[in-house]
């Protein structure tokens, strides 16, 4: 094959992939619950003692804050970057969060339970024992 009909092909390919992806993220993602009934377990969540640790320049955790609409203004959210709003980058080393959003439920101050990366309602409810049907 010559050299132009293989960069014209991997290019192609290249396309293909990217739309391939974008295609799977969109159809994956979760559609946000009424406001009110989020608004309720979102308050929940953070009654349960479990917060998020994320940062203002994770694409992931703004996916996880999406989840939740305006919702997530009741979430206990720690931000580990040391140049996000009210940062809280030793209590993020301290907690030894090797990536974001890491979700811990403590009770008592101690760690119960830990979740990496982005997590679906379900999961959330399930972790924190709040109801889905409030």
């Amino acid at each position: 094959m010559p050299y132009r009909g293989r960069i014209w092909l991997l290019t192609k390919m290249k396309k293909f992939f990217l739309i391939f992806v974008i295609f799977i993220v969109a159809c994956t993602q979760q559609a946000p619950l009424p406001v009110s009934k989020l608004d309720d377990f979102a308050k929940c969540i953070d009654s349960s003692g479990l917060k998020m640790y994320g940062q203002y320049t994770c694409g992931v955790c703004k996916s996880q804050r999406n989840l939740f609409g305006s919702s997530f203004q009741y979430i206990g959210e720690i931000e580990c970057h040391p140049k996000g709003e009210n940062p809280q980058t030793q209590l993020c080393l301290e907690k030894d969060i090797a990536k974001t959003p890491t979700w811990i439920l403590e009770q008592d101050g101690i760690e119960v339970n830990r979740l990496e990366g982005y997590q679906s309602l379900e999961i959330l409810a399930e972790a924190s024992g709040c109801s889905l049907e409030q």
